[in-house]
């Protein structure tokens, strides 16, 4: 898909790297190339360039070329000192995330609020909870089930969603309550990021009632874990769109000076991940968009890339315990939280990849190279 007007068009291939990345983890027996070539090459040479990337059985997924030279990815470690903290937003800032009242996301917002006292403005799918919860005295799970089961008049999939949802409004209504605790104000719009229009509704208003956006966080994500067999493609449209499209849509809503724009990422695509064909595509779609943005804008733009976190976010139990199985740590909420706030601050690379617990603690950093 084509970026969002206004953005700019990257590359054709963004986004093929990680799918070809997951592509190979889930063929092993085939032979899986992403070939970036270099336009201003003759076509022979084009030619030449992938036949020896063919030949080459010892060679990695995803390669470029530019001229002579034959580009990888390496992954360079790299501390970051400095406060965990967003110097220039202060109490007259404003952030605005996507992603919901939840998870990450409302990590995150809370701990700009916290630090700043800014403006906290939250998009999200989930439509903003009244203020009585549905079925106050079912407090979990399994009594929610047996509340609307008692009820009667719904099948057992009706009943598994509207678990789902009752569920996700609460965490936001609490999150919400939260923010408000710390935050200048906190400011809640229902809408999908898929929707280019909805998200310049978004911005737009925004502004009115600031006159200012120093921030925006991307965290809007969707995981339909299938493997390539059985992937349906409207599954993968709807993965990737979020992303992706939610990311072009934001890009080109806010104004150049906005003081920071940043895309959660994921290291599937970076890696690639077995069963998550769609989200290694639209992670490394948002890598290469972000050279783009930022020529555009003016602020600090940044792909953060995270391994999976603890506590939540898009890491299912199933997953974790597959992560734990390959000795992959999960990173802890408060220190992720950090590393973030002083990526921002203080970093200055477009992509990088923050990893689980190192000893001593604390998230480790990454700069593809």
């Amino acid at each position: 898909r084509s970026p969002a007007p206004g953005v700019g068009d990257p590359t054709p291939g963004a986004g093929l790297r990680g799918l070809a990345r997951t592509v190979a983890q889930e063929y092993p027996e085939v032979l899986v190339r992403a070939v970036d070539v270099d336009t201003k090459d003759t076509p022979r040479a084009v030619a030449q360039r992938i036949v020896a990337e063919l030949l080459d059985a010892d060679a990695p997924v995803a390669v470029g070329h530019e001229g002579d030279l034959r580009r990888g990815l390496t992954l360079v470690r790299e501390e970051l000192a400095g406060e965990a903290r967003v110097a220039d937003l202060g109490p007259d800032g404003v952030v605005l995330l996507t992603g919901g009242a939840r998870g990450i996301t409302a990590r995150a917002a809370l701990a700009l609020a916290r630090t700043s006292g800014c403006h906290i403005e939250v998009m999200g799918r989930t439509p903003e909870p009244a203020d009585a919860p549905a079925f106050p005295e079912a407090r979990d799970e399994a009594s929610l089930r047996r509340a609307l089961v008692a009820r009667g008049g719904r099948a057992p999939a009706e009943i598994e969603a509207a678990i789902r949802r009752i569920l996700a409004e609460r965490e936001v209504h609490r999150n919400l309550e939260t923010l408000r605790r710390d935050a200048a104000s906190v400011a809640y719009h229902a809408g999908d990021v898929r929707d280019p229009q909805a998200v310049r509704d978004v911005v737009e208003d925004v502004y009115l009632r600031h006159g200012r956006l120093d921030g925006v966080i991307h965290g809007a994500g969707l995981v339909e874990d299938r493997l390539v067999r059985d992937k349906e493609p409207e599954s993968f449209g709807r993965v990737y769109r979020t992303k992706v499209d939610g990311a072009c849509a934001l890009a080109a809503a806010v104004r150049p000076d906005v003081g920071f724009f940043v895309v959660f990422g994921s290291v599937a695509g970076v890696h690639g991940n077995r069963g998550q064909v769609d989200y290694s595509a639209a992670n490394d779609a948002c890598d290469t968009l972000a050279h783009v943005w930022r020529t555009r804008l003016q602020g600090r733009v940044l792909v953060a890339d995270w391994g999976p976190w603890a506590g939540g976010g898009m890491v299912s139990p199933e997953l974790a315990r597959e992560y734990a199985r390959r000795g992959i740590g999960l990173i802890e909420p408060d220190a992720g939280v950090a590393a973030l706030l002083r990526e921002i601050a203080h970093g200055d690379e477009t992509q990088v990849v923050l990893t689980g617990p190192v000893p001593g603690g604390g998230t480790t950093p990454h700069t593809p190279r």
